[in-house]
Parts: C-alpha cells; sequence; structure tokens
C-alpha cells in the first residue's frame, strides 16, 4: 500500500480574511454606537429648533412695546394715510390737506430737434436755493439740447434735466416741439432752481413753482418739504396724495387685535409643538416597545417643567391667568387651546389689561416674560442645559472618532501580523510538501497530500 504526501499548504485562504475581520469587531460596535449617538443628536437638535421658534414668538408677547401692535385708518385714504409704529400714541386726529408739496419744473423754447439744431454759444448758469452754482458750456454750432441735457445730468447737482417731444408740430408743422425741461430732485422751497442761460437761445420759463406741503394738523397748520410728515408726531408717517381745501380727513390710531391675536397664535402653536415633541419621547411605541429616542435625556424634562411652571403664572391685574383671556390647558395632553373669539374679545375690551398678564410692568413679570426667560436660560451658551446637551455630544462624538481612529491603526497592525505568521505557516507547510515529494520520487511511493491538512 502505498504512502500519500501533501502536494500542497492546504491552509483555507478565507480563513485568513476571517481572523482580520475578527480583529475589527470592536471597531464596528464603535461605529454603531456613534450612528446611535448621532442620531439622538439629531432628535435632540430638532428639539433645540423647536424651542428656538418657542422663544422667538415669545419675543412679541415679552416687553409691553414688542407686545403693542397699532394701526392707523383713514377716513379719505384717497387724501391722506399713514403708517404706525408702536411708538405712536392712539388717539383720533383731524386733518385737512390744503396744497401739496411740489418740484419745480423749468421748461425751455422749443427746437426743431434735438441731436442736430445748435443751442447758442457760451455757457449756462445753475444756481441751486442752497446757493451751489454749476455751469454748462455751449460750444458755438456744437452743443444740442442732447448735449447739454448730458452736461446737467453728469453734474449730479440736485437736478435732472429731459428732451420732451410735445409733437406741436401735429397742430403747427411750423411749430418746434422738441423742448428742455429742467426738475428739481427736491420738492418745497428748499428745491428751488434759477437759470441763467447767459447768451444761449434756451429761454426758460417756470413751468412748476416748487412749494411745500401745507397742511392743517389739529386746526394748526404744518409745513413740509415733501408729502411724507415722519417728525410731526412720534412713531406715526402721514403720506398727503391729494389737496383738497375743505375736506376734513380723520387719522385714528388704535391698537391692532388681529396683528395681536396672530402673536398669541404663534406662542400657543409653537408651545403645542414642543410639548407635543417631549411627550413622544416617553410614549412606548406598540410594535417596537421601546420609547423615543430622547427618553433618556433628563434635559427634556427639565425644560417641560420650567415651561409648565411659567404657564401657571397669576397675575394681579384685571386678568389673573391665562383661562380668563381664552387659552386653557388640555388636561390630557398638556397642550394649549386658544378660544380666538375670546381671547379677541378681551383685547378689544381692555387692550392692556391683556398686555400685562403677559409682558414686564410695573406689577411684575407676566407670563410671557416668565416664559421667555425660561427659554433664554436653557440656550444659555455659558450654563443653559440646552447647550451644555450639545458640548457633550460634541465631546462624545469626537471621543468616539478618536477611538476608532486608534482602534484602526492597532488593528491594521494586527492583520499584518496574521498576515505574516500565515505566510510564514504557508511557506514552512510548503517546503514540507516539496521534500516529501522528493522522498516520493526516490522511494517510488504514491504522492497525495499529507493526512489532517487537507
Amino acid at each position: 500500500m502505498g504512502v500519500r504526501v501533501n502536494t500542497g499548504s492546504g491552509i483555507d485562504p478565507g480563513l485568513v480574511n476571517k481572523l482580520v475581520e475578527l480583529e475589527r469587531q470592536p471597531i464596528k460596535q464603535l461605529e454603531t454606537r456613534k450612528k446611535t449617538l448621532e442620531e439622538d443628536r439629531k432628535a435632540f437638535r430638532e428639539f433645540t429648533q423647536l424651542v428656538s421658534t418657542l422663544g422667538q414668538s415669545l419675543n412679541s408677547l415679552r416687553n409691553p412695546s414688542d407686545f403693542r401692535k397699532l394701526k392707523v385708518d383713514s377716513s379719505n385714504p384717497d387724501i391722506i394715510d399713514g403708517t404706525v409704529t408702536n411708538a405712536a400714541m392712539p388717539g383720533s386726529y383731524e386733518l385737512e390737506v390744503r396744497h401739496l408739496a411740489k418740484t419745480q419744473k423749468l421748461l425751455a423754447e422749443g427746437f426743431p430737434d434735438k441731436d442736430s439744431t445748435p443751442v447758442g454759444f457760451g455757457y449756462m448758469t445753475i444756481e441751486l436755493d442752497d446757493g451751489t452754482t454749476f455751469d454748462v458750456d455751449i460750444d458755438p454750432d456744437a452743443s444740442t439740447l442732447q448735449d447739454v441735457a448730458k452736461q446737467i445730468n453728469d453734474a449730479n447737482a440736485g437736478c435732472k434735466a429731459l428732451i420732451l417731444n410735445t409733437k406741436e408740430n401735429l397742430e403747427d408743422p411750423e411749430a418746434d416741439s422738441y423742448r428742455l425741461i429742467v426738475i428739481s430732485e427736491k420738492s418745497g422751497k428748499a428745491g428751488k432752481v434759477f437759470i441763467d442761460p447767459d447768451t444761449t437761445y434756451l429761454e426758460f420759463k417756470e413751468q412748476m413753482t416748487g412749494r411745500n406741503l401745507e397742511m392743517l394738523f389739529e386746526d394748526v397748520l404744518v409745513f413740509d418739504e415733501d408729502n411724507t410728515i415722519e417728525e410731526l408726531l412720534p412713531g406715526l408717517v402721514i403720506n398727503a396724495k391729494r389737496s383738497e381745501p375743505g375736506t376734513k380727513v380723520t387719522l385714528k390710531i388704535d391698537f391692532d387685535v388681529d396683528q395681536t391675536l396672530e402673536s398669541i397664535n404663534g406662542f400657543v402653536d409653537s408651545y403645542n409643538k414642543v410639548s407635543e415633541f417631549i411627550d413622544k419621547q416617553f410614549q412606548i411605541d406598540p410594535q417596537t416597545n421601546k420609547a423615543g429616542t430622547l427618553s433618556k435625556d433628563s434635559t427634556l424634562k427639565q425644560l417641560q417643567r420650567g415651561l409648565q411652571s411659567a404657564l401657571q403664572y397669576q397675575g394681579n391685574g384685571k386678568y389673573r391667568n391665562l383661562a380668563q383671556v381664552g387659552i386653557t390647558t388640555d388636561p390630557k395632553t398638556g397642550t394649549l387651546k386658544i378660544d380666538a373669539a375670546k381671547v379677541k374679545q378681551a383685547l378689544s375690551e381692555d387692550y392692556q389689561g391683556v398686555a400685562e398678564l403677559f409682558v414686564q410692568s410695573d406689577r411684575g413679570a407676566g407670563f410671557g416674560t416668565r416664559m421667555s426667560d425660561t427659554v433664554r436660560n436653557a440656550q444659555n451658551q455659558q450654563f443653559g442645559v440646552l447647550a451644555s446637551k450639545e458640548r457633550e455630544y460634541k465631546r462624545t462624538l469626537e471621543s468616539f472618532d478618536d477611538d476608532i481612529v486608534r482602534k484602526e491603526r492597532a488593528a491594521a497592525q494586527r492583520a499584518e501580523g496574521i498576515k505574516r505568521k500565515f505566510a510564514a505557516l504557508e511557506g514552512l507547510i510548503n517546503g514540507m510538501n516539496s521534500q516529501g515529494q522528493a522522498l516520493a520520487a526516490r522511494l517510488g511511493v504514491q504522492s497525495g497530500p499529507m493526512p489532517g491538512l487537507s
């Protein structure tokens, strides 16, 4: 019976890869933990954004100047209307527009064309009301209306020039229809322009006299250089549109209940989104039997307690709590419900009383101020719970990255060691197999795989 010897190393090539892959198992575990933490961080940042939106909605309910919304109504907006800021004083005011402010316009005599016929020679002096002067040079037999207009406009000195084609020759073929008009860039008397044509053929006539706005405000005569009056009353901008002597117009500045209700609605909506997000994290999913991603994060409950505490504020004014103005808490979900009609009625009946329930006033900090402070404290970059938690996420993820890099390096070194050892083992076995084949050839025995190596 012949002796069989091995003709190859017999080592499974996949065995080395399996051992190398086994060295990477701790790295895969770290990567799994890092991915889970990144998902947690993503959910936490979503929560942080909801809190930020809540804080922004509370900015309009924090201070009296932010809470107070005003509007202005005109009894005849075609003649006069206005805009208003929160600095204005509510009330009704009577106005009468006697004259609108006008800009001065000077019109030259006509020419048959704009770019061929010379307009004279020498120079033309333009003087503004503030004493500023500039000259327009007129070249003999060269300067046209177009050249003069360009020089005036290029000077950028407070007036502009236009060339008009009046088409007077439709009625009179002999008429010169091209005319130069110079318009002051300022309205009112301060925009007056004087032109000395010198030796040119440009004889100007005043087409429109510059004048100031003339208006009665509560029977007091008021003037302005233009038709927008910004400094008459704090916070009020009046826009005069048409003169109508003898017609009285009433401007009424009043609280804007609809805009204020919109701000309150924005707060309720933002608060509910924060509340619903927190509750969802602690609800057990019946399919997975697990709570939300952030169910173990105490930051959420801590902030929720602070917000709920602010909601319990009891004022000492006409309205002592939110329920009295139409905002109640759902006992099952903790979300807020708003009765818009009731809130609107409270604002219409006692706007200042509702404001005191929300804002910082002489009576103390209202619930809007208290809740805003809660959010701001949570967002504080030095000691706030939201900022602290974000820093914790950042440190932990950076630690994971460092550990992964370190373990990758160590695993690579061990993998190289495994490959070297198996290469040496394979060389040793191949050497033994070669010797066995040589011995078999001498003895004339049958060669075959060495037992236990195949």
